[in-house]
């Protein structure tokens, strides 16, 4: 079996499968350079010592000027009469080319004076990247993500660190609940909580999405966790004078209006590309979409927990809401009887006062001062 083949089967087996989503494997080794690292260990055959130590610094020497597709290289020389030779390339084409060339050349140099006259040990395979566990990824959460806002997160980071998660399976299955009254619901079920931020996994049926919403002063980190699934960012809209001085008098039930939307970016979450995404209110708001035939799943981090968020309509004349938290369908892999038949997973709780302002009728608010008129 060569190498190539060899690699190949070694990336199937440390494969993580995303679910029959899209049918693909989401590779440990996918999240790093993609570089491939080739192993090759020599010993000298018995009474050709000096032959092989000569043989092995001329190579070394060679190996060391390489430049072409090739990004490190080590020789190791653990003792008189061993070596091993250490090159990192920067793609499996590039060893091939090794292969056909150098190193018929170096194991033609060294056939008479090393045992057998083939290497002892040879080995290739893609470099294992810097990735995270769940519980690795958890434990440096709670140690930088920390404030009661979003400026003070460092945004870079953290989502540099969110992108080294590797997902498996049995990390975050228990995690996975429906709602067992409409399936076609999304869920947002709470892995983890303290008072700087909620980790939450979202399940998405096929065919769903989220509303377009705000995020008030938190952050929001997404990341894909199985399947694929669009995030879509808008800008911040205008709101009107007449939402703003009830969202005062009421702040988790006011309702208005807003300028129309501005589409800023669609972007596809899946394994072979990007997998990560950040929205705060500085950067606009944004919705999730699954638009796929097959359930996906994204973990969330919103520092600090979502206690508010603005809802919006996307129409000719947007409505935006003020809502309280949303209940969870499930806190730490158990449900929490709080999600009902009729509970929304966006919050949009107070549909009789849309419908009263829809049909000209003031919503049910705290009785205002009449303004003072000048003289």
């Amino acid at each position: 079996m060569g190498d190539a083949e060899q690699m190949e089967r070694n990336d199937s087996n440390c494969s993580h499968t995303s679910g029959s989503s899209v049918g693909q494997k989401r590779k440990l080794c996918s999240l790093g350079t993609g570089e491939v690292v080739h192993i090759l260990h020599f010993c000298a055959e018995e009474g050709k010592m000096l032959e092989f130590e000569r043989t092995v610094q001329e190579l070394a020497h060679c190996l060391y000027h390489l430049e072409a597709g090739i990004s490190d290289v080590r020789v190791c020389h653990p003792c008189c009469g061993e070596a091993v030779f250490v090159v990192t390339f920067l793609s499996k084409e590039d060893l091939t080319k090794f292969r056909d060339g150098p190193e018929k050349d170096a194991l033609q140099a060294l056939k008479h004076f090393s045992k057998c006259g083939t290497p002892s040990f040879a080995k290739s395979g893609t470099l294992m990247p810097d990735t995270h566990t769940f519980a690795s990824l958890l434990t440096f959460l709670k140690q930088n993500v920390t404030g009661k806002c979003h400026t003070a997160h460092d945004v870079k980071s953290v989502s540099l660190e969110m992108a080294k998660w590797f997902p498996r399976r049995e990390e975050y299955e228990k995690y996975i609940l429906w709602d067992q009254n409409d399936p076609t619901k999304y869920t947002r079920n709470l892995i983890f909580s303290n008072e700087n931020m909620d980790v939450l996994l979202m399940c998405w049926p096929p065919h769903c999405k989220s509303a377009i919403h705000s995020h008030e002063s938190s952050s929001c980190w997404v990341v894909l966790v199985e399947g694929e699934v669009h995030e879509v960012q808008y800008g911040i809209p205008k709101l009107d004078k007449q939402f703003i001085e009830s969202e005062m008098r009421n702040p988790t039930g006011a309702i208005g209006r807003c300028t129309t939307l501005k589409e800023l970016s669609d972007v596809k979450l899946c394994a072979a590309g990007l997998t990560n995404t950040y929205a705060n209110d500085d950067v606009g708001l944004h919705r999730v979409e699954n638009r796929g035939d097959e359930p996906a799943f994204t973990l969330h981090v919103y520092a600090p927990g979502l206690r508010k968020m603005k809802i919006f309509q996307e129409s000719g004349q947007v409505s935006v809401y003020a809502v309280a938290s949303v209940p969870y369908l499930s806190e730490h892999g158990s449900r929490t009887g709080l999600w009902r038949k009729d509970t929304h997973p966006d919050g949009i709780l107070d549909i009789e006062a849309w419908n009263k302002l829809q049909q000209g009728m003031s919503p049910a608010l705290p009785p205002a001062d009449p303004p003072s008129l000048p003289h």
